[in-house]
């Protein structure tokens, strides 16, 4: 009889640990790419074998959580100027804000692009943060900093919601967290939550089979990003909060990587090397003669249109 008794409880025990790992993303990992990976992209910054099994179970969830750390560079000095009005693809001229835009087919969203904006953050195509990176000389009111949401209105239609994000520290390490239940999206700066918001339709959970689920970057962005983590589960604000104090010293830098600012630029110093650069000193085409050496050549990482600056637009 204790046999019997035994062997049901092991058969029980059997089928709760088999339930419980069909049901819930366990292989879904923390901590996946410490980098620092430069925003001089767009760059991948985790990939579909980087979650295995659960490589769309972010999406596929009723909650869930990516988190990184950014860092940026700074803006760039020259303006710029955008159309505004009521069309879904242009922002308000009173706001800044973009209105739901639809799109028949998951291809034709790219129509929704926002012209002046850079992608920084973009989560399987469907949850994008972006930033203006340079100020908007036609809209006083613009917002430098947004996410995006790709929802379906519909089993085959889509649509693109945008939400507005205060603006992005410059030249410290910002961590990034954008957090789903349900139909809500939440954003976190640090330790501080900047959005709530209840999108109006439920998000797109179809990305294609080559989706990357996590890519970051744009051209003439400038800046690092590191420490990339999935969540299984919607990060409330006390999670988020004991997470940064972890993750930060008393100062706000990142403990587990050393805070180095992106240089503007790194120097070369030249030497005579070879034929040809023997007949270049010989006869001083490098300015050698005149001060016994060949002047050394300063290299710019930093694009010369980026300058760090205080920024009057929200």
């Amino acid at each position: 009889m204790n046999l019997i008794i035994i062997g049901i409880s092991i058969c029980i025990v059997i089928l709760v640990v088999y339930l419980y790992i069909q049901f819930y993303p366990t292989s879904l990992p923390q901590i996946l790419n410490r980098g620092p990976y430069t925003l001089m992209g767009p760059i991948e910054v985790v990939s579909s074998k980087d979650l295995g099994e659960s490589k769309n179970a972010f999406l596929t969830s009723g909650q869930g959580a990516f988190q990184c750390f950014v860092y940026l560079d700074g803006n760039i000095r020259t303006g710029n100027a955008s159309d505004c009005g009521t069309d879904p693809t242009v922002p308000s001229c009173g706001t800044g804000t973009y209105q739901e835009c639809n799109c028949d087919t998951d291809v034709s969203c790219s129509a929704c692009k926002h012209s002046g904006y850079k992608n920084l953050l973009n989560i399987y195509d469907t949850f994008k943060v972006e930033i203006l990176t340079q100020p908007d000389a036609s809209r006083q009111k613009s917002v430098s900093a947004q996410i995006t949401v790709k929802t379906s209105p519909t089993q085959s239609t889509y649509a693109i919601e945008t939400f507005p994000l205060p603006p992005l520290p410059e030249q410290k390490w910002t961590m990034i967290t954008v957090s789903k239940q349900g139909r809500q999206v939440f954003v976190y700066y640090n330790s501080s939550i900047v959005l709530s918001k209840k999108a109006l339709h439920a998000f797109s959970i179809s990305p294609s089979a080559s989706q990357t689920p996590v890519y970051a970057g744009d051209t003439n962005l400038s800046g690092s990003l590191a420490m990339a983590t999935f969540f299984i589960n919607h990060q409330s604000i006390p999670d988020v909060q004991g997470r940064y104090a972890q993750m930060v010293d008393t100062r706000g830098n990142l403990n587990t990587m050393p805070v180095i600012p992106t240089s503007s630029s790194y120097t070369i110093n030249n030497k005579d090397t070879g034929f040809f650069s023997g007949i270049i000193s010989l006869f001083c085409l490098d300015g050698s003669c005149f001060n016994k050496a060949r002047a050394p050549t300063i290299v710019p990482t930093i694009p010369s249109i980026y300058m760090p600056m205080e920024t009057s637009y929200a």
